[in-house]
């Protein structure tokens, strides 16, 4: 685990970014009563540790477009590439995000993709990367929970416990 010393104060700060998604120190400052300078020293801190970079608006894929969601798990030949299948399943058209697995299959992605069209040319890019032995898709029908940031899926108990654990 990462060396990281984080306060009460610090994670106040983070769950306000993480909830809001934008950094306005001044907003940051007013709505949880701490000092502008105290907030941009500790912007400051959190890049420097690797716990924040840049700044990401969430767009919503079903009102973009991309009407299906993709789950692929795949079973790729045993031994040294693993990287390099990794690095091809990424550059597929509609990849949001690559696991690398432990277990039965290999890796497992999540992709956002236009139509039923799309979904067959994703599927024939996956089949035609070298390494891959195997691979299983399926098709979203409903989303319950599709969380991209972090700390709002944690309850107080649970940010507290990492407070203490430092």
């Amino acid at each position: 685990m990462a060396e990281v010393n984080l306060d009460k104060k610090d994670f106040k700060i983070l769950r306000w970014l993480d909830r809001e998604g934008d950094i306005d120190v001044d907003e940051v400052s007013d709505e949880l009563g701490i000092s502008t300078s105290t907030v941009y020293y500790r912007l400051d801190k959190y890049r420097k540790q690797g716990i924040l970079s840049g700044t990401v608006s969430k767009i919503d894929a079903h009102e973009l477009g991309l009407e299906l969601t993709a789950i692929t798990e795949i079973r790729s030949t045993y031994g040294p590439g693993y990287d390099e299948i990794g690095d091809e399943l990424t550059e597929i058209s509609g990849v949001q995000t690559v696991y690398f697995m432990l277990g039965d299959k290999s890796f497992t992605i999540i992709a956002h993709l236009r139509d039923h069209d799309h979904l067959q040319e994703y599927i024939d890019d996956i089949i035609h990367t070298d390494g891959v032995e195997h691979s299983s898709t399926q098709v979203v029908l409903q989303t319950f929970k599709d969380e991209s940031r972090l700390l709002v899926n944690y309850d107080d108990e649970d940010l507290e416990a990492l407070i203490e654990s430092e």
